[in-house]
């Protein structure tokens, strides 16, 4: 009974519903419209983290090619237990937070927090009908936490994703600035701002940035700056490998690290819950948007069934190296283009996705583009994502109290991405942690003055 209320329609401007029959041409045309518009999520994640912890090639397209296929995997299932055309993806907050986590642990620690937070999240929404996630939302999911989340992410992210990329400084080669790389990044930037100036709607606006991404793609290899021989001497399969295997040895620039629980784990599990909670929360809001888009109700059930489905496939595929993936809200823009939301057409997405992210040439081809190409992309993300932060902070009510609060969190993680790592490295551990971790240092300051001087004091 109360599956067939949280489904019923209350209106819709869709032409085709999430029950709709399409022929298989026609699923997987809008299939793929959606997937495309995702596809850089998976692709930029390993691309930032090489180009900080200079990893080679090899490993840059196995974590491409198991974030792509992890992204397909729960696109496919989600939609068809949520019974909505929900689209998922990498978040960006997790590589924020991963980055300085794997500088003090070493990446499997890092990976084995994420598993274990993952698990703690399936926890949370079982039963379905009484979980506890819920409970938290008005103590985290709130401007004034909000607000400085996105504005120090986008800060935090800024200087690796954009000026490393562009300008990459590689071991025994040294810092290397070509003017093809900078050409080629402001086609990645110019193209989608005329399209965005141009074009009112449609396809080609909502997926503006990866139009960017082709043109500059289609520029390099007309340059001569793609290596296609790298691409055809790859194999076209690799089996998936335990994330033991993919980082052997913990390393961090040739130099182990413990694998073992230690005093400095501690921290890193409490800022990763703290970003999966955000995550939860990105999540619950394009399941509400898409639903609405879609003419149905989201019961507080239906919505915690699709966590555990989210956060069970997100804790499968980490073992194997993929990260948290989390609902893209870009998905909602494309429905409402488009007015098609059958949920089998990203099922066929998501199919597609896992095909792709299969052929292990195609991530080598991704991995051999020009970084920075990626880098003029995350130009333009990451400007969205700090004006994001400022309007969630404009929508909340203006008292003396949260604008402290948030004003103070955002100045203290803005701080922090600039203290230089010699500084932070002679702090001890517990203390290193935070300091080399803008963002969750801003996310937890926030909460824990949120949590004495509006809820308790008050």
């Amino acid at each position: 009974m109360e599956e067939n209320v949280e489904v019923k329609a209350v209106g819709t401007s869709l032409a085709i519903g999430p029950d709709d029959k399409l022929s298989f041409g026609e699923n997987l045309l809008y299939g793929l419209q959606h997937v495309t518009i995702l596809i850089l999520g998976p692709i930029i994640a390993p691309i930032i983290f090489a180009s900080v912890f200079k990893w080679d090639f090899s490993l840059v397209a196995y974590l491409m090619m198991i974030m792509i296929v992890g992204a397909g995997i729960e696109t496919a299932i989600q939609s068809r237990v949520l019974k909505l055309p929900v689209a998922q993806a990498q978040h960006i907050v997790f590589i924020a937070v991963i980055i300085p986590a794997v500088f003090v642990v070493g990446p499997v620690m890092v990976w084995i927090a994420l598993a274990i937070v993952s698990l703690v999240t399936i926890c949370l929404v079982i039963p379905f009908k009484k979980g506890l996630i819920g409970k938290l939302m008005p103590y985290l999911a709130v401007p004034v936490i909000l607000g400085p989340l996105f504005i120090v992410m986008g800060f935090s992210l800024a200087k690796i994703a954009c000026i490393d990329l562009i300008f990459p400084n590689f071991p025994g080669v040294g810092l290397i600035i070509d003017s093809s790389n900078v050409i080629l990044a402001l086609i990645a930037i110019l193209v989608p701002v005329f399209i965005t100036l141009f074009i009112s709607k449609g396809p080609l606006r909502f997926g503006c940035v990866i139009w960017g991404v082709l043109a500059a793609v289609i520029v390099a290899a007309i340059m001569g700056k793609i290596d296609f021989a790298r691409v055809a001497a790859a194999p076209w399969f690799v089996s998936p490998k335990f994330i033991t295997k993919i980082f052997e040895g913990n390393m961090v620039f040739g130099e182990p690290r413990p694998i073992a629980f230690t005093w400095s784990f501690i921290p890193l599990l409490i800022v990763f819950f703290v970003v999966e909670i955000t995550n939860v929360i990105d999540t619950v809001g394009c399941y509400r948007g898409t639903a609405a888009i879609c003419g149905q109700k989201m019961s507080a059930e239906r919505t915690n069934r699709g966590l555990f489905v989210e956060t069970a496939c997100s804790l499968v595929t980490i073992l194997f190296g993929n990260i948290p993936c989390t609902s893209f809200s870009q998905n909602m823009g494309v429905l409402s283009l488009t007015r098609v939301g059958a949920k089998s057409m990203m099922i066929y997405g998501g199919i597609a996705l896992v095909v792709i992210g299969l052929i292990f040439k195609i991530a080598v081809f991704f991995s051999v583009i020009p970084w920075a190409i990626y880098g003029g992309a995350m130009v333009l993300v990451l400007g969205v994502l700090i004006f994001v932060g400022v309007q969630i902070l404009l929508g909340m009510e203006m008292t003396e109290t949260k604008k402290l609060i948030a004003s103070f969190s955002i100045i203290t993680g803005v701080c922090l991405v600039f203290v230089p790592k010699e500084v932070t490295d002679k702090l001890p551990d517990m203390v290193k942690f935070f300091a080399q971790n803008p963002i969750g240092t801003a996310i937890i300051l926030a909460i824990i003055l949120n949590l004495v001087f509006v809820h308790w004091l008050k």
